[in-house]
Protein backbone atom coordinates (compact mmCIF):
# COMPACT_ATOMS: atom_id res chain seq x y z
CA UNK A 1 0.00 0.00 0.00
CA UNK A 2 1.65 2.97 -0.80
CA UNK A 3 0.68 6.83 -0.53
CA UNK A 4 -1.20 8.35 -3.34
CA UNK A 5 -0.98 11.82 -4.39
CA UNK A 6 -3.26 13.55 -7.44
CA UNK A 7 -3.53 17.44 -7.24
CA UNK A 8 -6.83 19.09 -7.49
CA UNK A 9 -7.96 20.67 -10.69
CA UNK A 10 -11.16 22.70 -11.78
CA UNK A 11 -12.64 19.46 -12.63
CA UNK A 12 -11.14 16.99 -10.00
CA UNK A 13 -10.88 17.21 -6.23
CA UNK A 14 -6.85 17.09 -4.22
CA UNK A 15 -7.04 13.37 -2.80
CA UNK A 16 -4.49 12.29 -0.65
CA UNK A 17 -4.01 9.11 1.13
CA UNK A 18 -1.27 9.05 3.73
CA UNK A 19 0.16 5.32 4.51
CA UNK A 20 1.78 6.30 7.52
CA UNK A 21 -1.14 8.67 9.10
CA UNK A 22 -3.86 6.54 7.64
CA UNK A 23 -5.65 9.24 6.35
CA UNK A 24 -7.46 9.97 3.42
CA UNK A 25 -8.42 13.34 2.12
CA UNK A 26 -10.60 14.09 -0.71
CA UNK A 27 -11.27 17.93 -1.37
CA UNK A 28 -12.56 20.33 -4.24
CA UNK A 29 -14.62 19.46 -7.14
CA UNK A 30 -15.84 16.48 -8.43
CA UNK A 31 -16.81 16.11 -11.92
CA UNK A 32 -14.15 14.74 -14.17
CA UNK A 33 -14.23 13.68 -17.73
CA UNK A 34 -13.32 10.22 -17.41
CA UNK A 35 -14.90 9.56 -13.99
CA UNK A 36 -13.18 5.99 -14.38
CA UNK A 37 -10.01 6.31 -14.67
CA UNK A 38 -9.93 9.16 -12.57
CA UNK A 39 -11.57 6.88 -9.47
CA UNK A 40 -9.87 4.21 -10.91
CA UNK A 41 -6.38 5.79 -9.19
CA UNK A 42 -8.42 5.90 -6.05
CA UNK A 43 -10.59 2.86 -5.17
CA UNK A 44 -7.65 0.43 -5.34
CA UNK A 45 -5.83 2.31 -2.76
CA UNK A 46 -8.69 2.06 -0.52
CA UNK A 47 -8.98 -1.47 -1.65
CA UNK A 48 -5.03 -2.00 -0.68
CA UNK A 49 -6.28 -0.55 2.85
CA UNK A 50 -9.12 -3.01 3.20
CA UNK A 51 -6.75 -6.07 3.31
CA UNK A 52 -3.60 -4.28 4.55
CA UNK A 53 -3.14 -4.76 8.46
CA UNK A 54 -4.23 -1.29 8.87
CA UNK A 55 -6.51 -0.92 12.06
CA UNK A 56 -8.00 2.34 11.11
CA UNK A 57 -8.84 5.14 8.78
CA UNK A 58 -9.69 8.41 9.21
CA UNK A 59 -11.53 9.93 6.46
CA UNK A 60 -11.82 14.05 5.01
CA UNK A 61 -13.99 14.81 2.75
CA UNK A 62 -14.46 18.51 1.93
CA UNK A 63 -16.50 18.29 -1.74
CA UNK A 64 -17.84 21.67 -2.89
CA UNK A 65 -19.27 19.87 -5.62
CA UNK A 66 -20.13 16.39 -7.24
CA UNK A 67 -21.50 15.01 -10.37
CA UNK A 68 -23.72 11.62 -10.25
CA UNK A 69 -21.18 9.90 -12.02
CA UNK A 70 -18.58 11.18 -9.42
CA UNK A 71 -21.62 9.66 -6.70
CA UNK A 72 -21.25 6.63 -7.96
CA UNK A 73 -17.34 6.40 -7.04
CA UNK A 74 -18.21 7.59 -3.94
CA UNK A 75 -20.20 4.89 -2.62
CA UNK A 76 -18.06 2.80 -3.88
CA UNK A 77 -15.46 4.10 -1.59
CA UNK A 78 -17.91 4.32 0.99
CA UNK A 79 -18.82 0.70 0.37
CA UNK A 80 -15.02 -0.58 0.96
CA UNK A 81 -15.18 1.66 4.32
CA UNK A 82 -18.02 -0.16 5.29
CA UNK A 83 -16.61 -3.19 4.57
CA UNK A 84 -13.59 -2.24 6.47
CA UNK A 85 -15.56 -1.42 9.71
CA UNK A 86 -17.18 -4.99 8.79
CA UNK A 87 -14.49 -6.72 9.56
CA UNK A 88 -13.11 -4.98 12.61
CA UNK A 89 -10.94 -1.89 11.36
CA UNK A 90 -12.06 1.68 13.02
CA UNK A 91 -13.47 3.70 10.25
CA UNK A 92 -13.84 8.12 11.34
CA UNK A 93 -15.37 9.76 8.24
CA UNK A 94 -15.71 13.76 8.82
CA UNK A 95 -17.68 15.14 6.27
CA UNK A 96 -17.77 19.27 5.64
CA UNK A 97 -19.49 21.49 3.93
CA UNK A 98 -20.36 25.29 3.38
CA UNK A 99 -23.27 26.14 5.81
CA UNK A 100 -25.45 27.65 3.13
CA UNK A 101 -24.70 24.54 0.66
CA UNK A 102 -28.22 22.36 1.69
CA UNK A 103 -27.13 20.20 -1.29
CA UNK A 104 -23.97 18.73 0.36
CA UNK A 105 -25.16 18.51 3.59
CA UNK A 106 -28.06 16.37 2.19
CA UNK A 107 -26.00 14.20 0.57
CA UNK A 108 -23.85 13.76 3.37
CA UNK A 109 -26.49 12.89 5.34
CA UNK A 110 -27.63 10.55 2.86
CA UNK A 111 -24.17 8.74 3.42
CA UNK A 112 -24.64 8.79 6.93
CA UNK A 113 -27.93 7.36 6.41
CA UNK A 114 -27.07 4.50 3.73
CA UNK A 115 -23.74 3.72 6.38
CA UNK A 116 -24.88 3.64 9.63
CA UNK A 117 -21.97 1.51 10.71
CA UNK A 118 -19.62 3.96 9.86
CA UNK A 119 -18.66 6.95 12.07
CA UNK A 120 -19.88 9.73 9.80
CA UNK A 121 -19.34 13.16 11.44
CA UNK A 122 -21.05 16.41 9.50
CA UNK A 123 -19.76 19.75 10.43
CA UNK A 124 -19.87 23.10 8.78
CA UNK A 125 -16.85 24.74 7.56
CA UNK A 126 -16.02 27.95 9.25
Amino acid sequence: MNDLLIEATDRTPLVRFNKSQQELHLEGESYPEDVAAFYGQVIPTIEQWLTSDASSIDVIINLIYINSSSMKALYRIFDILNQGRTAGKSVNVSWSYEADDDVMQELGEDFKDRFPELAVSLKTLD
